[in-house]
């Protein structure tokens, strides 16, 4: 296991603590990402006060990017060296919505890694990784179901936002309101 720096949520309604954790090599279907950037969500303050359920102690983040260190056996969608964009709810490709319904964006198994430890605090607590990503660290291992690779001049900083702002807007224009092209809306609340 390697020593990394994390912000860590040791309980809900505590502030985080920015700390050393001992992060492990990536095992089979893992890779490990060195995190260039990371963007603060609302969902992140809903952890921290128990809004949205969360294990604890966590490191919190979901929305990241960047540059994959190590992959784990059987990882053949990056490589070490590439850019990639962190994705906290990864379809699983099996469940009812995925194949029956073709809606990966409601997969039943999307959040699962959030409920499993993926490394350790310095004093040997186990930590969970906060809506299954990490981000809030130096590194972090996810599954590689969970990046996905930048094309080129995609900034890495800009990048981030990708993982959960983009995409809610995305997905509350095309999928939820389906605003098509030449149609106006009204936003009402943004923010």
């Amino acid at each position: 296991m390697d020593t990394v720096r994390a912000a860590v949520l040791p309980a809900v309604g505590a502030p985080l603590e920015v700390t050393h954790i001992r992060l492990p090599r990536p095992g089979p279907g893992q890779v490990r990402v060195r995190l260039a950037a990371a963007g603060v969500c609302h969902s992140d303050l809903s952890l921290t006060n128990g809004t949205l359920r969360q294990p604890v102690p966590a490191v919190l983040g979901h929305e990241g990017s960047g540059t994959v260190l190590s992959v784990g056996e059987g990882v053949e969608t990056v490589a070490p060296g590439e850019r990639v964009v962190l994705n906290w709810a990864p379809a699983c490709g099996a469940c009812h919505h995925c194949v029956e319904l073709a809606e990966p964006w409601l997969c039943l198994h999307a959040g699962a890694a959030t409920t499993v430890p993926y490394a350790e605090s310095a004093r040997g607590a186990q930590l969970y990784p906060g809506l299954s990503v990490a981000a809030f660290a130096e590194e972090t291992v996810v599954p590689a179901s969970a990046v996905l690779p930048l094309p080129d001049g995609v900034p890495l900083v800009d990048a981030a936002l990708l993982g959960c702002a983009v995409l809610t807007g995305h997905g509350a224009v095309n999928r939820t309101a389906l605003v098509r092209a030449g149609e106006s809306v009204a936003v009402f609340g943004l923010g």
